[in-house]
């Protein structure tokens, strides 16, 4: 896989359309990015880290609130909420992350130096799984990096839609800054808070089929819905940042996240590592 090609030799690169839909309303999708075989070789890997055929860190692996709060009984995968920094320890995640269907229209918005801040693997159980309510993902990175925008893709390993917990975004909310993040109440993942002035009402359902991919601002407003069906509703998440950017010093900071190379260069080997390949697991674990 090259992922070091000039601006011309991108294959996939941002389209004029998708360029005036991401600076207009924060976001764009693209259909049919990833087939179902390709799909189906990150989800079996996943179900393997949950079934303990593969190994994983104990501490990235987070159950659903509802099974973790005792108030359901499931197991499995039926049980889980999420695996995060997935990249940093599985392969074949790490080369999701960098493939350039993904990472190709990212050069066009952050320029052709980019890391990965976070990968994370969401199942939403049928009947359990929980939404999350309005926030922005730039919120979280504010903590680790000085840095006006980060991007996010969202990728549907299930069809998405408004019967199985879809994503919902405010279009345009990317312009709004940063605003405050409030505590939840109730039985929701305890790692989320709340966007204060999100209204449901500005909101629209981004309903992607098996594949498709939605890029995203992070200052974009964005919820989930609980899963109403009986279908699971997974996807594959992966944000990105520019590797200019400025690192917080650890001392500052609320959560010290690994950081993968993605493609281009990178600059921030003076204040902690950059990762190219795959971590260890580690033994206390």
């Amino acid at each position: 896989m090259d992922i070091n090609t000039t601006t011309e030799e991108r294959k996939f690169k941002l389209t004029p359309e998708e360029r005036a839909a991401w600076n207009e309303n924060g976001y764009f999708v693209r259909l049919k990015v990833f087939t179902e075989e390709e799909n189906d070789v990150i989800r079996q890997i996943a179900d393997d880290i949950v079934d303990g055929k593969r190994e994983f860190p104990a501490a990235n692996i987070n159950q659903n609130a509802l099974v973790r709060d005792r108030k359901v009984e499931e197991s499995g995968i039926h049980a889980m909420h999420k695996i995060h920094h997935v990249s940093c320890y599985i392969s074949e995640f790490l080369a999701r992350v960098r493939d350039p269907r993904l990472t190709d229209p990212i050069v066009d918005l952050l320029g052709p130096n980019i890391l990965g801040l976070n990968n994370l693997y969401i199942w939403k159980a049928p009947k359990i799984g929980l939404g999350f309510p309005w926030h922005q993902d730039k919120w979280y990175f504010n903590h680790q990096y000085k840095t006006e925008m980060t991007v996010g893709t969202w990728t549907a390993i299930d069809p998405a839609d408004r019967d199985n917990g879809c994503l919902y975004v405010i279009p345009g909310s990317h312009k709004y800054g940063i605003l405050e993040h409030e505590d939840l109440e109730g039985s929701q993942q305890s790692e989320f808070k709340i966007a204060r002035g999100a209204r449901d009402e500005d909101g629209i359902a981004v309903e992607v089929p098996p594949g498709g991919v939605v890029w995203f601002n992070n200052q974009l407003l964005h919820k989930s819905t609980d899963n109403h069906s009986l279908r699971f509703r997974r996807c594959n998440v992966a944000h990105y940042i520019t590797a200019n950017a400025e690192r917080i010093p650890k001392k500052d900071r609320k959560n010290v996240r690994p950081v993968m190379w993605v493609r281009g260069d990178t600059y921030s080997e003076k204040m902690e590592p950059v990762y190219r390949d795959v971590l260890p697991i580690p033994e206390s674990d």
